[in-house]
């Protein structure tokens, strides 16, 4: 029998409902038969998270190759004191949740762990800790000296580039250029043969209604997206459009495609939500390993409460088993 991959997963601030979800994902069957997920966080915390929220599992502590398979196993890390509050950022919290990030950097890193799957962090207790205010993606890229990083989004059969992150509207606009285009393009080309695609057929999102209409609705197709889909092209990559925006996804889910590369983040998230809020997943490449999360965050207000949906954690673990066999 093939032994299962192992998957690192920390799990979030403690004081979010990351703990909740990850313990909910990892007890399934369904999740169980295709990897043995490894829990990073504080052991105490998530035992006491088992009785806040009535979950019928028991949490043991991570022994290698002696496997509990009855049990949810836990690598410790970032202890928390037993009175943190859930739904309250704070300091010990944003510290515990980089502590496990770090941990499992250092697992993934020497390959004891075959991905790394992320569970929600606030920004704003990892400031509040001291580790500034940056996002998950930022941070794991400056843990492994990574010099890039792509955010790829999946649902049913949509697969979703992102060519710009967290900018707003006007400031993700501004920045695209053609070298952007470009560049992003031989980035994920460079990596795609780890997510299935050796060859992949690309669409470029066009920016304006209806591309653009030949310059009457906005000239960024004519200027910089079209030349960028020509360079691309010339350098021997199958690359299409730019396709307008309310086509392009689903020619994509009809097969005709096989990533869209999406402009701004909002419209890359808001089409796989819309789609599947819960079945949609998150990969980061460029990392020296992958790296998996779930589509939402922290959600502050439910946390500790046992109503928190684990189902987007659980198809993060299958999607990060699936790319692991």
């Amino acid at each position: 029998m093939n032994q299962l991959p192992l998957l690192g997963v920390t799990i979030g601030d403690p004081a979010g409902i990351g703990p909740e979800i990850v313990l909910a994902a990892a007890a399934r069957a369904d999740v169980r038969a295709v990897c043995r997920p490894i829990l990073i966080g504080d052991l105490a915390h998530l035992r006491r998270t088992v009785e806040a929220i009535g979950l019928d599992a028991t949490v043991v502590a991570y022994h290698g190759d002696n496997a509990a398979p009855d049990a949810i196993e836990v690598i410790q890390s970032g202890a928390v004191d037993s009175d943190l509050a859930w739904g309250e950022e704070s300091a010990q919290g944003g510290q515990a949740a980089y502590e496990a990030i770090v941990t499992g950097v250092e697992l993934a890193q020497a390959g004891q762990i075959a991905s790394l799957v992320t569970a929600p962090i606030s920004k704003t207790a990892l400031k509040m800790a001291g580790h500034g205010s940056q996002g998950h993606t930022e941070l794991l890229a400056e843990l492994t000296d990574s010099p890039w990083s792509l955010t790829y989004f999946t649902v049913a059969q949509l697969r979703v580039l992102f060519l710009t992150r967290h900018l707003s509207l006007r400031g993700a606009i501004d920045s695209i250029d053609q070298a952007m285009v470009v560049r992003t393009i031989e980035r994920f080309c460079e990596v795609s043969d780890r997510v299935g695609l050796p060859q992949p057929r690309i669409a470029l999102q066009a920016l304006n209604p209806h591309a653009g209409e030949g310059g009457l609705f906005g000239h960024e197709e004519i200027e910089i997206l079209a030349p960028a889909v020509a360079q691309a092209r010339q350098r021997g990559y199958d690359v299409y459009g730019p396709v307008p925006a309310d086509s392009v996804f689903a020619l994509a889910l009809q097969g005709r495609y096989d990533v869209v590369l999406s402009l701004y983040h909002d419209m890359a998230a808001g089409i796989c939500k819309s789609i599947d809020f819960h079945g949609t997943v998150s990969t980061t490449l460029g990392l020296p390993f992958l790296r998996f999360s779930v589509d939402h965050g922290t959600a502050f207000d439910i946390a500790g409460k046992g109503v928190a949906d684990s189902r987007n954690m659980a198809e993060t673990l299958k999607v990060a088993a699936s790319y692991a066999a």
